[in-house]
């Protein structure tokens, strides 16, 4: 009998210890700050993107969203923390279109871009913009294939760095007109742009908001836009589609994720929130005044872009015979 009663008192003791965790298992996410992981230093174009959208969507969540940098090894370090972090929904990522290609220009990247993460949705897109010397005698796309032809000895293109977008929208234009150029990297967009001004490089496909402010100086010719539809950005310049060259679109975009294994409910709750943080008027002024259009959409269409992306850029590389590095 005394046993019969320890055994109920040792149960009823039991309950209580594991209501508790019934209870905070049952809280609503998110009841504490999300940590949004961006993999380069504050005041670039990521971390730009992050913080605008961060804000309205700590405020739609009535939770803090932290922007966390983490640079180093082009996007891998900050990358992989999320890879390995819980998969609760509060480390996200945010990152730019690299984070799928990698896989092509680096060796033994310590995770996998499309199984290690859960995508959650785009945000926003910059396209390239084609923009020459002022002493390459073009004014369209159409001009300059047809003033490279007729040089018959090619000519050279400058980009921010090996793998960059710029670089894999150059190696596009050449694939696809087949002609011959010369890659020219520099480590970062400002000494390309400087040469580029000079002279001392012909050509560039560059992001818009660097080198925008050159075209309207004046000290640059811009001819052409590389995404699918004319940006807010410079609605005035054609696509290169429009121009001639079918299907061509490179654009540096950015998105969100989480770690693989995250919940479907808590990746459609920050879908959700993000789509509506993007369609506010002031955070599309804002990523508009940035240089970016913004995106937005359902997880499952990112999910489907990312592995389009991937394989892609994946054919862009092979064909250029650009091998990855350690």
């Amino acid at each position: 009998m005394k046993n019969a009663k320890f055994a109920a008192v040792a149960i009823l003791g039991l309950a209580g210890a594991v209501q508790p965790t019934f209870a905070s298992a049952a809280e609503p996410y998110p009841n504490r700050p999300i940590t949004m992981i961006v993999p380069f230093p504050a005041g670039g174009p990521t971390d730009i993107v992050a913080r605008v959208v961060g804000q309205k969507l700590s405020e739609d969540l009535g939770q803090s969203v932290i922007i966390d940098n983490k640079p180093g090894a082009s996007s891998v370090i900050g990358a992989g923390q999320v890879a390995r972090a819980a998969p609760d929904g509060y480390t996200l990522l945010l990152n730019y279109s690299g984070h799928v290609i990698n896989p092509f220009l680096k060796k033994d990247l310590p995770f996998d871009p499309l199984r290690d993460f859960e995508p959650i949705v785009g945000l926003a897109s910059t396209p390239q913009i084609l923009v020459v010397s002022p002493k390459v005698q073009a004014k369209s796309v159409e001009e300059l294939i047809k003033l490279i032809k007729d040089s018959g000895k090619g000519m050279t293109f400058a980009s921010s760095s090996v793998g960059a977008p710029g670089h894999l929208a150059g190696e596009l234009f050449g694939q696809m007109t087949k002609l011959p150029l010369m890659h020219v990297p520099y480590r970062g967009s400002a000494p390309a742009l400087t040469d580029l001004v000079g002279g001392q490089v012909d050509m560039m496909f560059d992001s818009a908001p660097s080198s925008i402010s050159f075209v309207r100086s004046g000290k640059l010719k811009a001819l052409g836009v590389t995404s699918e539809k004319r940006t807010e950005v410079a609605p005035e310049l054609p696509t290169l589609d429009e121009s001639g060259l079918k299907g061509f679109a490179v654009t540096t975009w950015y998105g969100v994720w989480a770690p693989a294994k995250t919940p479907v409910d808590i990746v459609e709750k920050l879908n959700g929130a993000i789509n509506k943080a993007l369609a506010d008027p002031d955070v599309r002024a804002k990523l508009l005044q940035a240089g970016a259009d913004p995106l937005g959409g359902s997880r499952q269409d990112f999910a489907e872009f990312c592995r389009s992306e991937s394989k892609r850029y994946g054919a862009i590389v092979k064909a250029a015979n650009i091998q990855p590095q350690s």
